[in-house]
Order: structure tokens, then sequence, then C-alpha cells
């Protein structure tokens, strides 16, 4: 048998040999991901920000690759490529998607609009009995009539 150190040690499950553990220090992926490398996302994003020269209406200018990779995406799309259209079409389709999902929107914004609602409000109110809780100011409950 094999010498027993301080006290007993049962080799089992998620209890390696004391021989095969790792030793203080000692890493249990030595050729494993090195500290501070980027994962792809990382370093694709980081292009993308990168900054570029470009001629434009024969000024010149640094923009990013993305907004590089923009203009020319719109360009072909206005150009008549039939590829860039419907994958411009989707982008923006998808962002406007996003926009309308974010939050509440106003969709009665205008003082005109405002007033109807106002007036509808008030026809409501008036034509519901004295005394439902339709008819309190201020509280916006459903009556339901059988």
């Amino acid at each position: 048998m094999a010498k027993e150190r301080k006290g007993s040690y049962e080799v089992g499950f998620g209890k390696p040999p004391r021989s095969s553990q790792f030793k203080p220090g000692q890493s249990g992926n030595a050729a494993g991901r090195p500290r501070g490398a980027k994962n792809f996302a990382t370093a694709l994003e980081q292009e993308l920000k990168s900054r570029v020269l470009v001629t434009e209406n024969g000024r010149r200018k640094r923009i990013s690759k993305r907004e590089v990779i923009a203009k020319h995406l719109v360009n072909k799309a206005a150009g008549g490529d039939l590829k860039a259209i419907p994958l411009l079409f989707n982008e923006t389709r998808a962002r406007e998607n996003e926009a309308a999902d974010t939050g509440p929107n106003e969709v009665f914004d205008t003082p005109e609009d405002r007033t109807v609602l106002e007036n509808m409000i008030a026809r409501i109110r008036s034509s519901s009995p004295e005394g439902t809780p339709a008819a309190t100011v201020g509280q916006r409950k459903m009556v339901r009539r059988t």
C-alpha cells in the first residue's frame, strides 16, 4: 500500500490521488488561453471602430470602418445591386423594430389629438351612471355591465 500522509485520504469521485493533484502554483491548463487574449467578437468590434482616411466629395476625412461599410452598402443598394437591397432593408427594419420596442411611444402627441381624447373621455364619463367607479375622476377601471 501507499504511504499514508497526515490522516487518511479516500480516493474516489472528485478526489484524485494526491500524487496526481495540481501542485500549489501549477495551472490546470498551462496551454490554455493567455491572459488578455481577445475573443473574436471583441476583435471584430475593435476593427469596426478603427478609423480610416476616405475621400468624399473631394475632401479627405477620417471615418470608422463601420461607417465605410454602411456607406458602401447604401450606395450599392441605390445603384440597383439586387443582393444589397434586401440586406439593407432587413437591417433597417430590424433597427425600426428595436426602436418601437424600446418604450412606449406617444401615439397622440399633437394638441388636437389630446383635445379629441379629452372630449371622448368626458363623453364616456358623462354617459356612465353616477356612483359607478367609471364616473369618478382619476380611476381607470372598466365597468362590467350585466
